[in-house]
This record gives C-alpha cells, sequence and structure tokens, in this order.
C-alpha cells in the first residue's frame, strides 16, 4: 500500500500515522501532498490538524507546498478550506486569499475552530482592510460571527471612535454573548472613558447576571475611577453572586477603591 493511498484511508488511525510518516521526509511526491491536502477537511481534527502541522513541516525540511494549499482554499467544504488556511497560517505568512476563510470560519458551530480562527486574526495586526472587514461581520446575521469579531477588534487594539460606536451599538444586540464581547471590548477600546463607564453601570445594574459580572470586570479595566463607578462596585460587592462579587471586588483593586 503506497503512502498516498494510506493517507486516503477510511481509516482514521491509519491516516495519521500515515501523516506522522510523512511529516519526517524531506520530499514529498506531487500525489501525496494532494492526499495530505484532502486530511485538512476530515472531519476529525485528531486527522486534521496532524495533517496541517505536517505541511509546516515539510515546508521547513525545502518541500514547496504553498501551491497545493493555496489550491485547497477552493474546495467545496468549509473545513477543507479552513483546514488549508490554518495550515498556511504555519507555514509563513497568510496569504491575503486565506483571510476571508478565516474570516468566515470565526462563525463556525464548531467553538474549537472559531478561537483557532481568532488566534490567526490576532497574528494579522496591521493587515490593510482587516479592521474593515472585522467591522462588516459585526454587522452581520451570524451571531457567533458578530461576537468573535468583537473579541478579534479588542485582542488587536483597534481603537477608534468608529469601533467605539459600532461596539457601543452591539451592547443591544439580541443576543447575550455578542452583548458580553461587546462589554470587553469596549473596556479595553474605549477613548470616551467616562461615556463607557456610563453604560457599563446599567448592565452592573441589571438583572443578567452574567452582564453584570462582565460589567463590573469591564468597569476594572476601564479605568474610570469616578465615585459612581466605584459606589456601584461596592454595592455589587455586598451582593449575593458569589461571581459578581468577585469581579467587583477584582475591579476595586485595580481602581485602588
Amino acid at each position: 500500500m503506497t503512502l498516498a493511498t494510506r493517507l486516503r484511508s477510511p481509516d482514521a488511525e491509519e491516516r495519521v500515522a500515515a501523516i506522522a510518516e510523512l511529516s519526517t521526509r524531506r520530499r514529498a511526491e506531487p500525489e501525496e501532498l494532494a492526499a495530505l491536502a484532502d486530511c485538512l477537511g476530515h472531519p476529525r481534527k485528531a486527522v486534521q490538524r496532524p495533517a496541517a502541522e505536517a505541511f509546516a513541516a515539510l515546508a521547513r525540511g525545502g518541500v514547496r507546498v504553498d501551491d497545493v494549499l493555496e489550491a485547497a482554499l477552493d474546495v467545496d467544504e468549509a473545513r477543507g478550506r479552513w483546514g488549508a488556511a490554518f495550515a498556511l497560517s504555519l507555514v509563513g505568512e497568510l496569504p491575503a486569499r486565506a483571510v476571508p476563510v478565516v474570516l468566515q470560519t470565526l462563525g463556525a458551530a464548531d467553538g474549537d475552530l472559531r478561537w483557532a480562527a481568532a488566534a490567526i486574526v490576532a497574528r494579522l495586526r496591521g493587515r490593510a482592510g482587516l479592521v474593515e472587514a472585522l467591522a462588516e461581520l459585526v454587522r452581520g446575521d451570524n451571531a457567533a460571527q458578530r461576537k468573535m469579531a468583537l473579541y478579534c477588534l479588542r485582542d488587536l487594539d483597534a481603537r477608534s471612535p468608529g469601533v467605539e460606536e459600532m461596539v457601543v451599538h452591539a451592547l443591544g444586540d439580541v443576543d447575550r454573548d455578542v452583548q458580553l464581547a461587546a462589554i470587553t471590548t469596549l473596556a479595553r477600546l474605549s477613548i470616551d472613558r467616562a461615556g463607557g463607564a456610563a453604560r457599563l453601570l446599567r448592565f452592573l445594574d441589571g438583572g443578567d447576571v452574567r452582564l453584570r459580572r462582565a460589567a463590573a470586570a469591564g468597569l476594572g479595566l476601564l479605568g474610570e475611577r469616578s465615585e459612581p463607578v466605584l459606589a456601584a462596585l461596592r454595592r455589587a460587592r455586598g451582593g449575593d453572586d458569589d461571581s459578581l462579587r468577585r469581579a467587583a471586588e477584582g475591579a476595586l483593586r485595580l481602581l485602588g477603591g
């Protein structure tokens, strides 16, 4: 049985063993690279991730893999496109053609894939058009994508009046997870700190305990040390919810209050 045949085996363990063997080589036949690219779309992460890492190992050994991976960005299955983009991120600087695939994966149903995509986005700081592309996702229909795009903007430190206005708007999102992302992002990116604190105080005095905890932590990060903020955090510190009390106490420590 050839290595390419083993890489296409219906048995996942056989594929993983073949991937491990190929990754130790300093050469690969075109058919082997094509079979390895097929593994990037495998439904099991135990196959998909080693395949991406094998491409990186081959590239370090001098094997040209970029053409195969860029061709895999055009496969029909979203999982295969993501696998190719992930592999390219391990090989070197992510090509522009792969960025839309990574951004699309921010809305994937699999949380592991979403956070892996976000980690790639964080390494693209300074890439032309990236902040604008993330802003489009924040305004989009996919709630998971809206949430992850907000976290990406936070991690990219994309501070500007336009971004702040968009994050403030996201505070009123219909999805609570998006609201949570907007709270923590506003705490990091707010230019108008007094205005940001006033908005977070409304959540701190609200009824949803998850939003209240996020608001308490956000007020500590925001750094607005006004008496209304300190008073609200002291009230929260005396509440019944243990997690909220801890968040309020941590915020007060950060604020010196």
